[in-house]
């Protein structure tokens, strides 16, 4: 028990330094003017116009939404709310939309872009109230839809999303730095796409909401403007033949399989045989923890190639379906899920984490488990099924100590699953 401890701690600390050390390695390949108009959304958009300034940028002006408070030399940085949109969200929603009208004709824009900006940059169309938004979001979020599925529908109901902002700036050329954290690094989801064209449509908005069994949960208000958007009383969003002639480009600077790799070589040097799923995962937390369980159990059983000790790294997207009551995240009930797998097959060590330093609505980023978590929770007259059943992972791990919690990172990626065997 006490080896496995020792590693754990050795594997966390090799996960912060690479998440504290991972730079937007894309950035060089983009050709930028010295100077331009700064704006840009999201939970790592801040980090963004940082790196911007590191290599030699200057910003004539420039508003950033993010998480918390920051300063970026010659930009404003506005706090807005995540992951529920409000009035902060919306009020630095208009300042920002503000600048981009103003911005001259022929103007470079840079717009720094990542996950939170469907959160961050938000102003809700005419006759929808933002706690009305706030009330459509959680039921997505809560509801096992997939990123995807999630933010087709936000894009549906918002002024500025689905390239929306795009067409506010028409007049300038803009360039979009996006850091990706959805699986496939589609663009058009990343942050809701307010810049670029959104393929989907107000009748696959509504589908959705209808698949998941939401419909009839909204707000009247918001029902309304989909069905007015679906009989084209309200205009679709922009597609690519209404952008196609503007000087836009986009182009994602980061991606997970990098930290991935980052990670994967750290591990290396300190002596495990590695191995990193290249496909980023967008599945329920159940499938995807039983998929890499069943792995580590088959590496402790001798019954897979890679040898011990052994590193597994997985890193995606997951979903759930929330039921209960209780309190957690994705990447906290993901490895709860893991604990009762791995229950007494030694020596499997899960930790599971939002890159971002947040785990949903909670201030844990995740979680580190190993084969004697459950057990010793057991002993504490814990049941971890019954934690798991109420969906509150997050009062589990805090109550046997397994929690990670970093704080915000100044990055946004997908989630990352590392394992360790033996």
């Amino acid at each position: 028990m006490k080896e496995i401890l020792q590693k754990q701690h050795e594997l966390l600390r090799i996960t912060a330094n690479n998440l504290s050390n991972f730079k937007n390695s894309g950035l060089a390949d983009v050709e930028l003017p010295k100077k331009f108009y700064l704006l840009g959304a999201g939970k790592a958009s801040v980090q963004i116009a940082k790196s911007l300034l590191e290599r030699g940028s200057y910003f004539k002006d420039g508003i950033l939404i993010g998480v918390e408070k920051d300063r970026v030399s010659g930009a404003q940085v506005f706090v807005g709310n995540h992951p529920y949109p409000d009035n902060d969200s919306v009020a630095a929603s208009y300042e920002l939309l503000s600048l981009a009208r103003s911005i001259p004709a022929g103007e470079t824009v840079v717009f720094c872009l990542s996950g939170g900006a469907s959160a961050l940059l938000c102003i809700p169309p005419y006759g929808i109230e933002v706690e009305e938004i706030q009330i459509l979001y959680k039921l997505l979020l809560n509801s096992g839809a997939n990123i995807q599925q999630i933010n087709t529908v936000r894009k549906h109901v918002c002024d500025l999303k689905g390239g929306k902002f795009a067409e506010e700036l028409s007049h300038v050329e803009l360039i979009t730095l996006i850091e990706s954290d959805v699986p496939g690094d589609d663009i058009s989801t990343i942050g809701s796409g307010p810049t670029v064209a959104d393929p989907s449509t107000f009748r696959e908005a509504i589908d959705i909401l209808k698949e998941f069994k939401l419909w009839a949960k909204l707000p009247e208000s918001i029902q309304r403007h989909l069905i007015f958007g679906e009989e084209g009383v309200i205009p679709e969003n922009s597609k690519v033949e209404q952008l196609s002639h503007l000087q836009h480009k986009a182009h994602i600077i980061s991606e997970s399989e990098g930290l991935a790799q980052n990670i994967a070589h750290s591990l290396a040097q300190a002596g495990y045989h590695v191995w990193i799923d290249e496909k980023a995962y967008s599945e329920d937390v159940k499938s995807i923890s039983k998929k890499m369980c069943s792995k580590a159990i088959a590496i402790v059983s001798k019954k897979d190639e890679i040898k011990m000790p052994a590193a597994l790294i997985y890193h995606g997207e997951s979903t759930v379906a929330v039921k209960g009551s209780g309190l957690g995240g994705r990447n906290q009930e993901l490895a709860l899920i893991a604990a009762l797998s791995i229950e007494g097959q030694h020596p499997i060590s899960v930790l599971s984490i939002g890159t971002d330093g947040i785990d949903g609505p909670t201030d844990a980023s995740g979680a580190i488990i190993n084969s004697f978590t459950t057990l010793a929770a057991r002993k504490e007259k814990l049941a971890p099924e019954q934690f798991l059943q109420n969906n509150d992972s997050y009062n589990f791990h805090e109550a046997m100590n397994t929690h990670v919690k970093l704080g915000p990172t100044g990055i946004n990626l997908m989630d990352l699953q590392v394992i360790l065997i033996g």
